[in-house]
């Protein structure tokens, strides 16, 4: 009862814009009726094409016979030699052993007329069954399907309306595209090879092409099935291996073209399953149903897939069968990091520094991936070894990268970098001067730059910057002291208010904000509150 029910269901997905389509000047049921009754005549029609022509083949094959048998004769031909002798030798045994044997007689008692009609009925009542049943199913979905949309709406529950709807309208409209397409390329491959098949010299070139094109829609398995039968046929009835060589050769160019060119250009994300989804999917649905399985297999996992997407619950089957990244960039950079895997890390880096350059893979990989590393140290999840090789790599990944703006901003003025505590702040000040002409100092360092940035990565990155730029603005009352805030997370509203009262000018979280304010005009004019707070030190120490 499954089988006929998933099948309507992917009649109905296809049928549905043409049933509504339709109703602009019909009444529903002619309508639904009257788009079911051409389709599954369409359906029927190619059946019986193809019916035709595979009777018409079974007429020739004795035509064949004598090429046939000596092809599987010099195929099946032992060598002289050793191997031949001991091949004759095992076949005299077996008709030896076979001629011991007395026959059995077996008698046959009629059978009466019911039995008759029973034996010869008997094959074709399940896939007449099986076809009325989706017919009669196709039929009844397209009648109702708002009331069916509904009653699935409430299954889940009246307060995901909203997210429902956008499901089951991703969903329709993934099977439907993916379906689409996927005849498009099928009619793309079935017709060019049919011709040539015909100009070949294959009997029934037609019957191939069209089974060829009906085939491709079964995954993996089809595609080769509709290229292997054409090709055995020209082995056997060819004078020699040309025949072969040009169907197998025809087929290899146009899976080819397909593949490359035509199936990614038409496809793009249509289905939005990843590769090894695909094949997981139809191994479980063909264990489950067969060869219809297998046919659903693609459908069936779209569907699966979208309700993961808009069900939290099920959020799972998204993220193991979709084809949307699960890590961000940052994220699979430190996770390679995390694994001590310094090459692939440093690959992915380069590869996107190559393609959006060079201040945004430090921006969009490193900064974000310091933020990791600080949520991490402040969880306790790295031990002391994994930290140090996870800094030093992130430090040779900077110094290593190439691409699109990788020669550092030129500064109008001396410029210098601090780090405000530890490793992890000098990690980020050398990563900062990759794209800034400064040099990285010291707290204490004598030094008259007159822009200072003071580099703090998290965890308490505001405090140590907080306590950095106190001692900065102090010892240099005079230059222009930018904090940068390294993977900050939401407005740095607070944090600008709070370290402007410490003597801060500028407070970023980016490196490319971070040029903009290394290259403006130093000259700090003192607030009040700067021009008053060597009084209050005085009035504290007396």
């Amino acid at each position: 009862m499954l089988i006929p029910l998933a099948l309507a269901i992917l009649f109905a997905f296809l049928l549905a814009p043409a049933v509504r389509r339709l109703e602009r000047w019909l009444w529903r049921i002619p309508a639904t009726l009257l788009v079911v009754f051409l389709a599954f005549s369409a359906i029927g029609g190619v059946g019986v094409l193809a019916g035709k022509q595979a009777v018409s083949l079974a007429a020739k094959l004795p035509e064949y016979r004598e090429n046939i048998t000596k092809k599987i004769h010099a195929v099946r031909q032992p060598s002289e030699g050793d191997l031949a002798k001991a091949a004759d030798a095992i076949k005299d045994l077996q008709q030896e052993a076979a001629a011991e044997r007395p026959p059995l007689a077996v008698k046959e008692s009629p059978g009466s007329p019911v039995e008759a009609i029973l034996d010869f009925i008997t094959p074709f009542a399940k896939p007449v069954g099986t076809a009325l049943a989706v017919i009669v199913f196709t039929i009844l979905m397209l009648l109702n399907r708002e009331n069916m949309r509904e009653r699935i709406i409430g299954l889940i529950g009246p307060r995901r309306i909203q997210l429902m709807t956008r499901a089951m309208s991703e969903a329709s409209y993934r099977v439907s595209s993916y379906l689409y397409m996927q005849l498009v390329v099928n009619a793309m491959f079935g017709i060019p090879f049919g011709i040539a098949l015909y100009f070949i010299g294959v009997p029934n070139a037609m019957l191939w092409g069209l089974l060829g094109m009906l085939l491709r829609f079964i995954p993996y398995a089809g595609v080769w099935v509709a290229a292997a039968m054409p090709a055995l046929l020209a082995f056997a009835i060819g004078d020699d291996w040309s025949m072969a060589a040009w169907t197998i050769g025809t087929f290899v160019t146009l899976e080819m073209l397909l593949v490359n060119a035509i199936e990614p250009w038409l496809y793009g994300r249509s289905a939005g399953l990843a590769p090894i989804a695909v094949i997981a999917s139809a191994l479980f649905w063909t264990w489950l149903w067969g060869p219809i399985g297998l046919l659903l297999s693609t459908p069936l996992t779209v569907c699966v897939t979208v309700v993961g997407r808009y069900v939290p619950e099920l959020g799972f089957l998204n993220t193991l069968l979709g084809v949307e990244p699960v890590l961000e960039p940052d994220e699979r950079f430190y996770q390679r990091l995390v694994a001590l895997d310094l090459d692939e890390a440093s690959e992915m880096a380069e590869k996107h520094a190559a393609a959006q350059g060079l201040i945004a893979t430090l921006d969009d990989i490193l900064v974000p991936a310091l933020g990791l590393v600080g949520a991490d140290r402040r969880k306790g999840a790295l031990e002391p070894a994994r930290e140090r090789f996870i800094f030093d790599a992130m430090r040779r990944v900077a110094e290593d990268l190439e691409g699109p703006g990788t020669a550092a901003t030129q500064a109008g003025t001396p410029c210098r970098i601090v780090p405000a505590h530890d490793e992890a702040d000098r990690v980020a000040a050398l990563i900062l001067a990759r794209a800034v002409p400064a040099r990285v100092t010291d707290i204490d360092a004598n030094d008259d730059s007159r822009v200072i940035v003071v580099s703090a990565a998290p965890p308490q990155a505001a405090s140590h910057a907080g306590y950095a730029a106190r001692r900065l603005r102090s010892k240099h009352p005079q230059a222009r002291i930018i904090v940068a805030l390294w993977a900050a997370e939401g407005d740095l509203a607070r944090s600008r208010e709070r370290l402007g009262h410490l003597g801060v000018d500028a407070v970023v979280a980016r490196i490319a904000d971070t040029i903009k304010e290394v290259q403006k005009d130093p000259t700090r004019i003192p607030a009040d509150d700067d021009q008053h707070r060597p009084a209050r030190q005085s009035a504290r120490k007396g």
